[in-house]
């Protein structure tokens, strides 16, 4: 390796993957290989929250004013005019009632609502030459291992190769993360842990769980909307209807000429006409599989709520159903040879913003260690000691903003009897009908300052983590 550049293998072309390479466009001491499974970069899903901490990655790799500022324009252009008072970061309402449960501001940390082509847009421009950073299209891994001195890839199409360090950034279904949690169990098994020891390898249960939660998407045009409804609250304002296992989110995007709907429902069990046409019958624990749905079907599910959240569902054209999964949280997002970025890592919930943001933390901290680092680099033990160090700085960032997602989720479908928040005030409530107590409203409000405050926390930012990266760095000798 002291002869050589240091190899480096990118598996995912998203937006963890895609930061992560442009983290490392101006690291020439390094081939990089950025492999993705389609046929060309594609951006699945459709609205996006960013927010300044992911702006200042963006600031970070080089992406010009006028440029970010294009791109970011959203929440300007589509909140409010100029003459009205601010307007929340985001509203809670009752979803039978239309009452309002709180008002969340985030001065400090003001979201920007996006479609999901911009931003990969954004990030294609900023990818390396292709000098030093060739794509790989059409390559869907098959599986990865790890040896002492390389790790080894296969893909389906019969392509192989050997690298110095692999970043999976390959998703939720991620291959690369199998290594991690082979590895992971191998060393539990060493230690007295449970396992079956055939090839190093041990029995692992699935890494990814399905949260019972469900949700159905689809994009409404303004202009529908307005016809309907002119002063709709969703047309300039992110709202949050909450329900008894129920839940609809609504915020403006392109600049409000379009606005994102994603309606949850959980409790796959309890006659949903939705996951009686879906599920599979033969699963002891039902879930809805990706595909389409039809209207009707979805207001069936939301029996009894207020008009302004039926409104939104009967605009719903072409809808698609998604079943919400997440994952056992790792105890390292990194072996000698292998990181985890994004939802490799830490696929989580959607219920806080947070996913594509902390993906994007994620890559462009692992890139900039590397890029530091990579003239240091002479052997086995440096890329080792390169990787724990990302690991110390994102691992239980991660694994946390993961563990709130999923408890804010709860919350918005008033799953109140598990928390240790809720004040007993002597007061009735019906979850059913949307009837919250005092002590109940104040535990929902307790939760969004807690878990909703996460955009403005100093852990995980770029400028923090790359602090603290820089003095271990230079402890371990690697710059």
């Amino acid at each position: 390796m002291t002869t050589r550049k240091l190899r480096v293998a990118i598996v995912g072309g998203g937006i963890g993957g895609l930061t992560c390479a442009a983290a490392l466009k101006d690291c020439h001491d390094i081939e990089i290989d950025l492999f993705e499974a389609a046929a060309k970069f594609v951006a699945i899903g459709a609205g996006i929250v960013t927010w300044p901490r992911t702006h200042a990655c963006f600031k970070a790799l080089g992406v010009n004013d006028e440029v970010l500022e294009a791109v970011l324009n959203t929440r300007k252009e589509s909140s409010c005019k100029e003459t009205e008072p601010s307007r929340p970061s985001w509203t809670f309402h009752n979803g039978k009632d239309g009452s309002m449960i709180y008002e969340h501001y985030i001065k400090e940390a003001e979201a920007t609502n996006l479609h999901r082509q911009k931003l990969l847009d954004l990030l294609l421009s900023q990818l390396p030459s292709a000098s030093h950073c060739r794509i790989h299209f059409g390559h869907r891994l098959a599986g990865c291992r790890e040896l002492p001195d390389s790790v080894e890839l296969s893909f389906r199409n019969g392509a192989v190769g050997s690298f110095d360090l692999v970043i999976g950034a390959d998703g939720l279904k991620s291959v690369v993360r199998q290594a991690v949690v082979r590895d992971l169990g191998y060393k539990e098994r060493q230690s007295g842990g449970e396992g079956d020891g055939e090839d190093n390898q041990c029995y692992l249960r699935s890494d990814i769980l399905y949260t019972g939660q469900s949700a159905f998407r689809a994009l409404i045009p303004r202009e529908r909307l307005v016809e309907v409804w002119p002063d709709h609250r969703a047309l300039y304002t992110p709202t949050i209807y909450c329900g008894k296992s129920k839940h609809l989110v609504a915020y403006p995007i392109q600049n409000g000429e379009i606005v994102n709907l994603v309606a949850f429902f959980s409790d796959s069990r309890s006659g949903s006409p939705v996951i009686e046409s879906t599920s599979s019958s033969v699963s002891s624990s039902p879930q809805p599989n990706n595909g389409s749905v039809t209207v009707e079907a979805i207001l069936a599910t939301y029996p009894g709520w207020h008009d302004e959240a039926v409104e939104l569902l009967k605009m719903m054209k072409d809808p698609t159903i998604w079943p919400i999964q997440d994952l056992r949280p790792l105890e390292s997002y990194v072996t000698p040879r292998i990181a985890l970025l994004g939802d490799a890592a830490h696929a989580m919930s959607p219920h806080l913003g947070a996913g594509a943001c902390t993906a994007i933390e994620d890559a462009y901290i692992l890139g900039k260690i590397i890029a530091k680092s990579a003239q240091g680099v002479t052997n086995s033990n440096d890329i080792h000691q390169m990787l724990d160090i990302y690991n110390t700085l994102r691992q239980p960032y991660g694994n946390e903003i993961m563990r709130w997602a999923h408890e804010m989720g709860e919350f918005y479908e008033f799953g109140f009897d598990s928390s240790e928040l809720v004040v007993n005030s002597g007061e009735d409530s019906d979850l059913e009908d949307g009837k919250l107590s005092k002590g109940q409203i104040l535990a929902f409000r307790e939760a969004v300052k807690k878990n909703w405050g996460w955009p403005g926390r100093a852990a995980g930012t770029i400028e923090e983590d790359m602090k603290r990266a820089h003095v271990m760095l230079e402890n371990a000798g690697l710059v």
